[in-house]
C-alpha cells in the first residue's frame, strides 16, 4: 500500500521546508542553521527528489543524533537532532496531521489549550505565537478564579514525550482519520527518531526538539481534553502537558484529578504525584507564570541600574540557590559580565547547573574575558565530568574571547580532550569548532573526524567548519570528495557545498557519489546530470550493508529492473524486524538476480525464472566456476526457506517440523550479499 499523495506531494513538502525554516524555537534552530543554509542551495531539486523516494518507498529515516541536557532534578533531558531531510519528512506528515485534527479541536483554542496551536495552511508560521496563547492561558485562569473557582491544583505528565506509545498514538491518528499507511509509517520512523546511542529501537516516545513534535503530541492529549469538565463544575486549562484546574470546592477538584488520573492511564501516561497538590487560591496573579517580562526596576527599557540589578539578582539567590528562576534569567540576561557577578554565578551553577544556557550568553556578552574568569571556565570544561553540554556551551561562549595569556594553555587543555569517536555529539562539534578556529587539530584529524565520527550530525557539522575557517585549503578539497559518498543525507549535501564554494570539480562520477550531492554540485555547475533518478536498489543495499553502494542495476535488470527494485525495497523492511520474511523476500529477488544474470553472460547456459531450486540445487560448472559467490547467496537463502513455517510444514531432508528463521541469519546473509555483489561488480556486469 503507497503512501497517500497529499502527503509526499511536493507542494506539502515545500510547506514543511517554509515552517522548519520559521520555526521561531531558536534553541533547536542553532544546531542547524548552516545545514539549513547548505540544503537551501539546491532546495528545489532536493525537494522533488525526496517526493519521488517517497512515492516509491524508497525513503528511509536516519538515527537522531541525541545531546541529553542537564534538569533542576539532576537527570537529563534528550534532545533529538534530526537529518535536516528528516525533519522536512516528520513536518510533512505534522503538516497532515494538522490539517485532520483542526476542524475537530479548533473550538477548544484559547478556550481549554492554549498551546502548540496550528496556524493554517497560508501562515508563516505552523503554529499560532506562544506568547499570545501562555497570555490567554493566564487570562483564563484569572477569569476562572473571579468567578469563585478559588480552589486550584496543576497536573503535570511524567516524561511526557518519551512515554507515548505507538499504539496508542497509531489509534488516536486513525480516529482523527489520518491515512493509516501514513500512521503505520509514522511509527516505524518515530522508533528510527528516538533510538538511543545503544541502537535500541523502542516502541514509544517521540523525539524533542522538531516543531513537529508538539502537534503529534497534541492528537493524544485530545483524550484529556475530550472529557466534559464543565459539566463536573471544574474550569480545565491545558497548555501542552501543563495542566491546571479551578473548581468551588475541595471535593470537586479531587474528583477531577482522579478523573483526569484515570484518563492518563487510559493511554498509557502517568502524572507526576509530586507535583499535583490542591489548595486555595488567595492571589492569582502569584499563581500565575507571567509571560511578558517581569516588569523590574533595574530595567526600563534599554535603560539598565546596573546596581539595582546586582542587588536583586543577589536578593533571588540568597545563598546560592535561586527562588524564582525566570526572572533570574530575565535580569541575568541584561547583566554586563562583571568580576563579582561571574563569581557568584559560579557557585549558583555549581548547584543549578540547568541555568548553563543562561550564563554561558552572559559570559559570551564579553568582548574580552579577564585572566581569571577564562582559567575558571577552562577549568569547568575540562573538569565537567556529568552534562557534556555545559562544557558545550562555555566552549561557544569564550569563541574570540579568552584572555591572551590563557589561549596557549588552554589549546593545550583543550586538545587532550578531542576524541571524536567517543565524546557526546554537542561537545564533539564545539570543541572541533574552538580547535579550528586556534588552528589545534592536523589534517589528518580534521579528515578523519568528518568521516569517521559516528553521528551525521556531527559529520556535517565538522565539515561547514573546516570550510569556513580552511577556505581554499587542499584539505578542504579532500573533505568535500570524501563526503559527497557519505551514506547519510547532510553529509553529502554539505561536501557538496563546500566541493561548490571551492569550484572542485569531483573525480568520481555523478553516479557513484550521493544522489542528493550530485543535485547539489549540478546547481553549481559541476556536474552536467545528478545521475538520474535514485535506484531503489542501490539506496536498499546503501542501507543494508552500512555502505555507499553505486551499480547500474538498471542496465542489469533491463526491462525487468522494476520488479526487481520493488522486491528490495520491498524485503528491506523487514532486515530489522521479521528474519522469517526477510529470508522470502530475499528468495524472490535472488530468483530475479540469477535470471537476469544467466541474461547477461550467456556461458551459463538457461535459467527458468520461479525455478531457482534447480540451479541452487544442482548448480552447473559455469555459474560454480564464474560466480561462486552470487550462487553462495543464492543457496544459503533457498536452504533457509526450506527451513521456514512461511513456506513449508517440514523441512524435506529431515522431516521435521518447520519454524522461524534465526534473527542472527540476516546479518549473515547481508555478508553473503556483499560479496555477491562485488563480484558482480568486478565482472563488469554492474
Amino acid at each position: 500500500m503507497a503512501l497517500p499523495a497529499a502527503f509526499y506531494r511536493l507542494d506539502n513538502l515545500q510547506r514543511a521546508w517554509r515552517w522548519i525554516r520559521s520555526n521561531p524555537d531558536a534553541g533547536y534552530k542553532t544546531y542547524f542553521r548552516e545545514h539549513y543554509a547548505a540544503y537551501a542551495t539546491a532546495q528545489d531539486p532536493l525537494l522533488s527528489d525526496l517526493s519521488d523516494r517517497l512515492r516509491r518507498g524508497l525513503y528511509q529515516p536516519a538515527p537522531a543524533c541525541k545531546i541529553y541536557l542537564p534538569k533542576a532534578s539532576g537527570i537529563t533531558r534528550s534532545y533529538s537532532l534530526l537529518d535536516v531531510e528528516d525533519q522536512i519528512v516528520y513536518q510533512a506528515a505534522a503538516n497532515i496531521i494538522a490539517e485532520r485534527i483542526f476542524a475537530r479541536v479548533r473550538h477548544r483554542y484559547l478556550d481549554q489549550v492554549f498551546g502548540h496551536l496550528y496556524a493554517g495552511k497560508s501562515s508563516v508560521w505552523f503554529y499560532r505565537k506562544w506568547s499570545t496563547g501562555y497570555a490567554a492561558f493566564n487570562k483564563a485562569a484569572a477569569k476562572a478564579h473571579a468567578s469563585g473557582k478559588v480552589y486550584t491544583a496543576s497536573f503535570d505528565l511524567t516524561a511526557f514525550y518519551d512515554s507515548i506509545d505507538y499504539r496508542v498514538l497509531r489509534h488516536f491518528l486513525e480516529d482523527f482519520g489520518v491515512d493509516r499507511q501514513l500512521v503505520g509509517e509514522l511509527s516505524e520512523w518515530l522508533s528510527a527518531w528516538t533510538g538511543t546511542d545503544a541502537q535500541i529501537l523502542q516502541g514509544h516516545g517521540i523525539p524533542q526538539g522538531p516543531l513537529s513534535s508538539g502537534l503529534v503530541a497534541e492528537t493524544v492529549l485530545s483524550h484529556l481534553d475530550n472529557h466534559a469538565w464543565a459539566k463536573a463544575g471544574v474550569v480545565y486549562l491545558r497548555y501542552v502537558d501543563d495542566i491546571r484546574l479551578f473548581a468551588k470546592t475541595e471535593f470537586l477538584l479531587r474528583r477531577a484529578l482522579i478523573q483526569l488520573d484515570r484518563l492518563s492511564k487510559d493511554i498509557g501516561l502517568f502524572p507526576q504525584s509530586a507535583k499535583i497538590g490542591i489548595h486555595l487560591v488567595t492571589d492569582i496573579q502569584a499563581e500565575l507564570k507571567s509571560v511578558s517580562h517581569p516588569v523590574e526596576a533595574a530595567v526600563r527599557g534599554k535603560a539598565v541600574d546596573r546596581t539595582k540589578l546586582m542587588g536583586r539578582l543577589v536578593k533571588l539567590s540568597p545563598r546560592y540557590r535561586i527562588v524564582d528562576k525566570t526572572r533570574f534569567k530575565y535580569l541575568l540576561a541584561h547583566a554586563v559580565p562583571n568580576a563579582a557577578l561571574t563569581e557568584r554565578l559560579w557557585r549558583i551553577l555549581d548547584h543549578a547547573p540547568e541555568l548553563y544556557e543562561s550564563v554561558a550568553r552572559y559570559l559570551a556578552r564579553a568582548p574580552r574575558l579577564p585572566r581569571k574568569t577564562s582559567l575558571e571556565i577552562i577549568r569547568r570544561i575540562e573538569k565537567e565530568a556529568l552534562y557534556p553540554a555545559v562544557a558545550a556551551a562555555f566552549l561557544r561562549a569564550i569563541d574570540g574571547s579568552l584572555h591572551s595569556s590563557v589561549r596557549r594553555k588552554a589549546k593545550t587543555t583543550l586538545k587532550r580532550l578531542w576524541a571524536p569517536r567517543t565524546r557526546s555529539a554537542d561537545f564533539t562539534v564545539a570543541l572541533g569548532r574552538w580547535l579550528l578556529e586556534e588552528n589545534g587539530l592536523t589534517d589528518r584529524q580534521i579528515e578523519y573526524a568528518c568521516a569517521r565520527s559516528r553521528a551525521a550530525w556531527v559529520r556535517s557539522s565538522l565539515l561547514l567548519a573546516a570550510g569556513a575557517k580552511r577556505q581554499g585549503d587542499s584539505v578542504v578539497d579532500s573533505l568535500a570528495r570524501t563526503a559527497v559518498l557519505d551514506t547519510s543525507v547532510d553529509p553529502a549535501v554539505c561536501g557538496a557545498l563546500l566541493a561548490g564554494r571551492e569550484g572542485v570539480r569531483p573525480s568520481i562520477g555523478a553516479r557513484r557519489m550521493r544522489r542528493q550531492a550530485a543535485l547539489v554540485l549540478k546547481e553549481f555547475g559541476l556536474v552536467r546530470r545528478a545521475g538520474g533518478r535514485a535506484c531503489g536498489i542501490n539506496e536498499s543495499l546503501s542501507m543494508l550493508l552500512g555502505r555507499p553502494v553505486a551499480l547500474n542495476w538498471r542496465g542489469f535488470f533491463g526491462a525487468n529492473y522494476r520488479h526487481a527494485e520493488r522486491q528490495l525495497v520491498s524485503c528491506r523492511g523487514y532486515a530489522g524486524t521479521d528474519a522469517t520474511a526477510w529470508v522470502q523476500g530475499l528468495d524472490v529477488f535472488d530468483d530475479r538476480l540469477l535470471d537476469a544474470l544467466f541474461r547477461n553472460d550467456g556461458t551459463l547456459g538457461g535459467y527458468t525464472l520461479g525455478k531457482i531450486g534447480s540451479c541452487t540445487g544442482s548448480p552447473s560448472k559455469a555459474i560454480k566456476a564464474k560466480f561462486p559467490k552470487v550462487l553462495a547467496l543464492a543457496t544459503e537463502v533457498h536452504e533457509q526457506r526450506y527451513r521456514s513455517d512461511l513456506a513449508h510444514p517440514r523441512i524435506g531432508s529431515s522431516h521435521r517440523p518447520t519454524g522461524r528463521i534465526p534473527y542472527k541469519f540476516i546479518k549473515a546473509s547481508k555478508s553473503l550479499i556483499d560479496r555477491a555483489i562485488r563480484e558482480l561488480e568486478m565482472a563488469g556486469l554492474v
